[in-house]
């Protein structure tokens, strides 16, 4: 009994080995941040259950946590192009000065809608009163900004990003390394948005990676057949 001869040819082969180790790779990549996502989803989701503990340097990302201060009401931020049921607004971050330090944290207060020109802010003024605060710890990442000026220059300033290494730098004062997003409880909160701690579901990563598998066992099948079948001519 003859068998065939595998013969694919040196171009295919380095056009096999180059897309099919790619594919392979994007399709683990996907995998391994689908896992990461779903540990990030099991944390907070196990966090949010627990009762408030006091702010702490030794506090961490979506650790549920009580802190007492006052309001710094004159340094203010809106988080900019904040979409909440369809409708344009900003979310409000108003510096909590720690009671008996220096120390200032920003307090995600809720949403407000952007009203009808982007030319007149929104009423976000709050008196300097002694206040506790319950809420979840968060990190925001940059993300994908497309300009440097990302905060303006008057208060309350307007901002395109969240992330604190950047509103860091229009503070004179010391911040926390965390924002805290307040509970809906707190009295002078605003519309309430739910936490979404991750961009993207762990479901779609791992849906694209058996996208890359896929597209990678397709590759292996061609690859095999023109292999034999270049034989055969």
């Amino acid at each position: 009994m003859k068998f065939k001869e595998f013969r694919p040819g040196k171009r295919i082969t380095i056009f096999f080995i180059f897309f099919a180790t790619t594919f392979f790779l994007l399709g683990l990549w996907q995998a391994e941040r689908g896992q990461d996502k779903s540990n990030i989803l099991e944390e907070f989701n196990n966090n949010i259950k627990k009762s408030p503990t006091p702010f702490s340097e030794k506090s961490i990302k979506w650790d549920r946590v009580t802190v007492e201060g006052y309001w710094s009401g004159s340094k203010q931020i809106l988080i900019d192009n904040v979409i909440n049921s369809g409708i344009a607004g900003y979310k409000v971050l108003t510096p909590l000065q720690i009671k008996d330090t220096e120390t200032h944290i920003l307090v995600d207060r809720g949403w407000v809608p952007q009203g009808k020109s982007r030319d007149i802010l929104p009423d976000i003024d709050i008196k300097k009163e002694y206040v506790k605060v319950n809420g979840i710890l968060e990190d925001p990442e940059l993300g994908f900004v497309l300009s440097k000026d990302l905060v303006t220059e008057k208060w309350p300033k307007v901002s395109q990003t969240k992330n604190l290494k950047v509103l860091r730098k229009a503070f004179d004062e010391e911040l926390a390394s965390y924002i805290i997003v307040a509970d809906p409880t707190l009295t002078s909160s605003l519309a309430y948005m739910k936490i979404i701690p991750t961009n993207m579901t762990p479901e779609k990563h791992f849906g694209y990676a058996i996208q890359w598998f896929t597209m990678f066992a397709a590759l292996c099948l061609m690859y095999f057949w023109l292999g034999f079948k270049k034989n055969e001519e």
